[in-house]
């Protein structure tokens, strides 16, 4: 191009002609956003950049595209430097090269870069950097927008900027990089610290008192991501730090105040006032605790607590009370004695807790204003009269279970006489099921029982009925031994040295007796043979030795046991424990048990059954460790004449 043209219409002939190029222009918009829209942003790029002339002709701008092209290879230069009146957002980059621009556009962005936005929600300020954000200053696009060595991909735009260039007046923005999903992973973060969940108002149940607690509704609050986008990416336009107020929505809670006043005033109607129960002349006065487990609360549609009653948590309370009310047994007492089969005591009708009846009356009770109610019996007539009874042989003896009380109380020998005259001589059908605390009744004083020590829980409490374990351990040992199928056995909680005694065939160990406990632990088997059964008890006073036999028709069947095998211990506690005993006088202190490890015992059994060894079967016993227990007297001092 000849020389005269370049100096007439070169930057330098426009300097002599007074042409000053303007200063601190600003950026307009946000142009050509490939990723990262305001609705739903994902990664991308948006570059900022200011439009400063009017359109051209197109075909002016063809041609123009063309000697921007050709012209830096036909007249290449040994270095590009920044035109006369190209500026970046208003600082002059008059003469600099790509090292240098490189340099102040990154130095000129720095303090932008490391706090572009600063995000508030009331009194909470978060300050992120550009990374945080997901943006990041392309220094090389921006120099290459400086040096005008770029072709942007909108042709107008292009045409524009190329113009304003030769006119000395363009000004060029930074060209940032804006990844949308990183900045919404930012922003999630941060709602996660300020979002808060709708609950309506409650009704909370203490399931262990039934105490009542309101909780009062609570709205919810959540943080609008990409609304707050929008505005982050407004605010980046102006490259220079702003502040931005996270946009947010409340959600109300849905309130159903009659609901919840429903449940406030069912609870009240449950558990209100004790519910006496009762059958003959006994009663049982079911107190608020007790009642709260009958009642379960469960959540609406609404997220709001109602309340009902649990017709299964009242069966199971009916079947621990139906262990009081049914009859001890229905069928007469025998005895068999020289091949022949004696009546003790004769037949007679029983009564049986009609279960389903009493759930229905306890139900409606707890619905209602009456707080008291009979329990309904059902009638149950023997199966055996005089003669048919009279016509069973029990020649063979199926089992027997052996257990020693040396060493026992008064109380415990008191209780366990009256134990055995409760089962001695009951009658077994066929396919029946045994139930040892149904057969046994009431453990109490009318039925010739005395308060001693036994273990309760996990401690020894004063209990009638002390004892009464050595009988159905001797039982459960004969049924064992019988190869009878069993449908419930607990061990004792804690290792009880006199019961290792004839636990075995050949030897003396843990892990064969059972304990019992009306309304709670019980001992039931069931007679599979094809014959009526005798349990038939001896007590050996004077050895002090219990045996229970199981008497009838021989099954051919045959036990074997293994075990006990001990599979691992727990040390015994080393503090004692004191346990007031007012029928000790005061200043006595005797010990009643002394510290035993903790164990875990395992027996097998196994059956041969018409020929054929049926799989083994695993007793598990779980002692815990005992301490030392000592009486410590609390009852009058003894007097000396």
């Amino acid at each position: 191009m000849p020389e005269r043209y370049i100096n007439k219409y070169g930057p330098i002939d426009r300097r002599r002609r007074g042409y000053t190029p303007p200063q601190n222009q600003k950026p307009g918009n946000i142009e050509n956003v490939v990723i990262g829209v305001p609705k739903a942003p994902e990664p991308g790029t948006a570059t900022i950049m200011l439009p400063t002339i009017t359109q051209p002709s197109i075909w002016i701008g063809l041609i123009v595209v063309v000697l921007a092209f050709i012209t830096p290879y036909v007249f290449p230069a040994s270095e590009r430097a920044v035109d006369i009146g190209v500026t970046l957002q208003g600082q002059t980059m008059e003469g600099m090269t790509r090292e240098m621009l490189d340099e102040a556009v990154a130095t000129r962005y720095e303090a932008f870069l490391a706090r572009p936005v600063t995000l508030v929600y009331k009194e909470r300020v978060w300050n992120p950097s550009a990374s945080d954000l997901g943006v990041s200053l392309n220094i090389r696009q921006t120099s290459n927008e400086l040096l005008g060595l770029t072709t942007d991909v909108n042709l107008e735009r292009w045409i524009r900027n190329w113009w304003a260039r030769r006119q000395g007046v363009l000004d060029v923005g930074p060209h940032l990089v804006i990844n949308g999903a990183r900045m919404q992973q930012y922003l999630m973060t941060i709602s996660s610290q300020v979002d808060q969940p709708v609950r309506p108002a409650d009704l909370l149940i203490d399931p262990q008192t039934g105490a009542t607690m309101t909780v009062a509704a609570q709205t919810g609050r959540q943080i609008l991501v990409d609304e707050t986008m929008v505005d982050i990416y407004n605010a980046l336009a102006a490259t220079t730090p702003m502040t931005v107020t996270l946009r947010s929505r409340e959600i109300a809670p849905r309130v159903d105040a009659a609901v919840l006043d429903k449940s406030a005033k069912d609870v009240e109607r449950f558990l209100g006032k004790p519910l006496v129960v009762r059958h003959g002349t006994s009663e049982w006065v079911w107190e608020r605790d007790r009642l709260a487990s009958l009642i379960i609360s469960e959540k609406d549609a609404n997220g709001v607590t109602q309340v009902r009653l649990n017709a299964q948590a009242i069966a199971l309370e009916v079947d621990r009370v139906a262990q009081r009310v049914d009859s001890p047994s229905v069928e007469p007492r025998v005895r068999w004695r020289d091949g022949t089969t004696e009546i003790l005591v004769p037949g007679k009708r029983g009564v049986r807790l009609d279960r389903v009846a009493a759930v229905q009356a306890i139900g409606d009770a707890l619905y209602g204003t009456t707080r008291e109610i009979d329990l309904p019996t059902i009638a149950v007539e023997p199966q055996l009269n005089d003669a048919a009874v009279r016509a069973l042989t029990f020649v063979d003896v199926l089992s027997t279970g052996r257990s020693s009380f040396v060493g026992s109380a008064d109380y415990r020998i008191t209780n366990i006489k009256a134990g055995v005259a409760r089962i001695n001589g009951v009658l077994i059908a066929p396919g029946a099921e045994f139930s040892f605390n149904t057969e046994v009744g009431e453990i109490n004083e009318a039925n010739g029982f005395a308060q001693g020590y036994a273990v309760i829980g996990n401690r020894t409490q004063l209990e009638w009925g002390g004892g009464v374990c050595q009988v159905s351990t001797s039982l459960f040992r004969a049924a064992f031994y019988a190869g009878l199928p069993f449908k419930e056995w607990h061990a004792h909680p804690f290792y009880i040295s006199w019961y290792d005694a004839y636990a075995f065939p050949d030897t003396n160990g843990p892990g064969l007796d059972a304990a019992i406990f009306t309304g709670e632990l019980d001992l039931r088997f069931v007679n599979d043979t094809a014959h009526w059964m005798l349990v038939d008890a001896t007590i050996d006073e004077q050895q002090q030795i219990l045996d229970i036999q199981l008497r009838g028709v021989t099954t051919g069947r045959s036990v074997t046991v293994n075990g006990p095998t001990i599979v691992g211990t727990t040390p015994a506690p080393k503090d004692p424990v004191y346990v007031d005993d007012p029928t000790l006088p005061t200043g006595t202190v005797t010990q009643s048990d002394k510290a035993k490890e903790g164990k875990n015992v395992v027996v097998y059994r196994t059956i041969n059954k018409d020929g054929k060894t049926l799989p083994m079967e695993e007793f598990a016993t779980t002692f815990k460790p005992w301490p030392d227990v000592y009486l410590r007297g609390t009852g009058p001092k003894e007097t000396t004449p």
